[in-house]
């Protein structure tokens, strides 16, 4: 299911005020009659135009919208020679429209038509033309009860010699928007074979003037003028009006709305889907909010009170383009994930600073060294015998140097959950690595801890002797996003933090860069979840860059694995992870959709993978001695690419 949520605003309505002359001509920008696209007639040496857009005043906004509804309606019943009544932007090539239209709603679309307002890079429709049937008013009422668009001297001509008024078409540019771009991102996103629920929130509020009605600001008509332009050119979308009455200006009176009518009519369609597909209801279940025009305690409360569903969002961010110019542009409106609103966007480490670099490169390691031992040991049959899904996590410390003047230590600690026993519940990978971290060095500060990184595997059925393989040192530079970066790298030097975090320490799995003349850089050490000698540690610290060591590397994928020539390798399905778009791909709610999904063979990347509450506790009291601690998750299990997120 795909939920696209908008506020209907004043904004959203626009209306055509032609003046109606004696010999008929109305002068709408999509009549036959008119041949250009800003028609006037010459009157006493002026240029008079035959129409101009209008906007209702505050207060008559429901009126005006009421008549527009009841013309519309009578144009959707008309008599048998009634002509074409749908106004719509399109170039004269447009095809025909579909034949479940109304007659009286068609597409004007017949060759030889000249528009006054043409849109070069879309035919999507904009509201209904109603120059068979305009609706009239006086010439005091248009001054009064309207705004124009247009200068004073627009105003000065059309009061002068206007002396029969008509509304003439109606267009809703933002809607008209946002419709043709949602389908497209549903495309991109191949979820067009969804149902697809567009919700229109209606309002009105307080005026200032005690004298004015309540309701004649309210949006509530427009909003059904929407759900009858949804049905008649959209019909495979699900209109629905929510109204909430007045105070849309007040933050409390939002609030209670969004939590009390709107929400629970979304969690009515994710307990249909919940029934349907259990714990996948999340692939089939997503909301986009539309950010064009309202007041800010609506919109706030809209965004705050649906957050729980990760949105994403189209963002109008070009409001009055139909206003000033006449036509619809597609690049008025951009789509967001959830993820980039959230400014924690999806970046390559070799866009991330030195720190992110190293964490990452070290989880890969990491990574390339569980999944070689994975069928060794008890990692299936007892410590992860329950959930089968094993998360990995890696702290970096920054320790202080011991002798002024010198550069601080970089310590790598490891961490993965493990199940002993569920009734006494599991310990997860964040709490085992700082917990470890923490027995190893009792000096240990929360100022000391700089970020923590968080990658989610699954099991595989035949463990490392499956015949899936990780993809080689050539397959990963040629479609890693870092590739323009290790194409580039041979041209110029790095600099010198680059050149200590950026020298490849994992395997083969990684790809080369350029060996550059190195400053003295920072210590580093490495301190697995595993008990270490004092040789050992001691050969570690006297390292220059922190890795495991190179016998340990040269086994991690098998035999002859490293550097050299590679050899035959064992795969994996945690390496071979397609890349996950932006946000949650979604399906049709069918059969066929669900029957696809029980049948899936493999398990499914459950990156990016966010702490659990219990951890996040943890995180989060670090966090308040050290504001900077960031943590740092993945796309997918190939951690090319990352989220990384500050909990202050």
């Amino acid at each position: 299911m795909e939920f696209l949520v908008h506020n209907i605003s004043h904004s959203d309505l626009v209306v055509e005020l032609s003046w109606l002359r004696a010999d008929g001509s109305t002068g709408s920008s999509n009549g036959a009659s008119v041949p250009t696209a800003r028609q006037s007639v010459e009157v006493d040496g002026a240029a008079v135009p035959l129409s101009v857009l209008g906007r209702p005043k505050f207060s008559l906004f429901q009126q005006t919208s009421q008549q527009i509804l009841e013309r519309v309606q009578q144009l959707r019943h008309p008599a048998p020679d009634a002509t074409h009544a749908a106004a719509v932007l399109s170039v004269p090539e447009a095809q025909e429209a579909p034949s479940l239209l109304h007659p009286s709603l068609l597409d004007i679309s017949r060759p030889g038509e000249r528009w006054k307002a043409r849109c070069q890079d879309t035919q999507s429709p904009i509201g209904f033309n109603l120059a068979d049937a305009p609706i009239p008013i006086s010439n005091g009422e248009l001054l009064r009860d309207f705004q124009l668009r247009g200068e004073a001297e627009t105003t000065r001509l059309v009061e002068k010699h206007w002396d029969r008024v008509g509304i003439t078409a109606v267009y809703f540019p933002l809607v008209a928007l946002l419709l043709p771009k949602w389908t497209q991102v549903l495309r991109e996103f191949q979820s067009e074979g969804s149902r697809q629920l567009v919700y229109l929130i209606s309002g009105a509020g307080i005026p200032r003037n005690v004298q004015h009605s309540r309701s004649g600001n309210s949006t509530e008509i427009t909003a059904q003028l929407i759900v009858l332009f949804v049905h008649q050119y959209y019909p495979h979308m699900t209109a629905i009006q929510v109204h909430s009455g007045s105070n849309i200006f007040r933050f409390d009176d939002n609030v209670q709305f969004m939590t009390r009518e709107l929400r629970p009519l979304l969690e009515a369609h994710r307990e249909t889907l919940v029934d349907r597909c259990g714990e996948a209801w999340k692939s089939h279940f997503h909301v986009t909010i539309a950010y064009a025009d309202g007041p800010p305690a609506r919109l706030s409360a809209l965004n705050a009170s649906l957050r729980m569903y990760r949105p994403s969002y189209l963002h109008i961010w070009q409001l009055k383009t139909f206003w000033h110019e006449r036509k619809l542009s597609m690049a008025d409106v951009d789509f967001h994930s959830f993820e980039n609103i959230e400014a924690s966007p999806l970046i390559a480490p070799s866009k991330a600073d030195a720190m992110t670099q190293m964490i990452v490169r070290e989880m890969r390691i990491f990574r390339d060294q569980f999944l070689a031992a994975e069928g060794d040991g008890e990692v299936a049959s007892f410590w992860l015998r329950k959930s089968r899904k094993p998360v990995l996590a890696v702290l970096l410390i920054e320790k202080p140097a011991a002798v002024v003047g010198e550069r601080p230590t970089i310590v790598v600690q490891r961490g993965m959950n493990c199940e002993v026993s569920m009734p006494t519940g599991s310990l997860c990978a964040e709490r085992n690595a700082i917990g470890s971290a923490l027995a190893s060095d009792p000096t240990l500060s929360r100022r000391a801890l700089k970020m923590i990184a968080v990658l989610g595997l699954n099991l595989t059925a035949a463990g490392p002797s499956s015949n899936l393989t990780s993809p080689t040192a050539s397959e990963t530079r040629g479609s890693d996003r870092e590739g323009a970066a290790a194409k580039d790298n041979h041209k110029k030097e790095p600099s010198e933090t680059d050149a200590v975090f950026d020298k490849p320490t994992s395997t083969s799995t990684e790809p080369s860069t350029t060996a550059a003349p190195v400053a003295q850089p920072l210590p580093v050490r490495i301190r697995p979840a595993g008990v270490q000698s004092s040789s050992e540690q001691d050969s570690l610290s006297s390292t220059t860059v922190a890795t495991a060591s190179p016998k340990a590397r040269a086994n991690v994928g098998g035999a002859g694995r490293g550097r050299g020539k590679r050899g035959p390798e064992y795969k994996n399905a945690n390496l071979k992870s397609p890349r996950k778009p932006k946000r949650p791909r979604t399906f049709s709610i069918d059969e066929a959709a669900v029957d696809e999904m029980m049948r899936a063979s493999t398990p499914p990347d459950r990156n990016p993978l966010a702490p659990c509450g219990a951890c996040k506790e943890w995180l989060v009291k670090i966090a308040e001695a050290n504001p900077s601690f960031r943590v740092v998750t993945f796309e997918n299990s190939r951690c090319r690419n990352v989220y990384i997120n500050q909990l202050m």
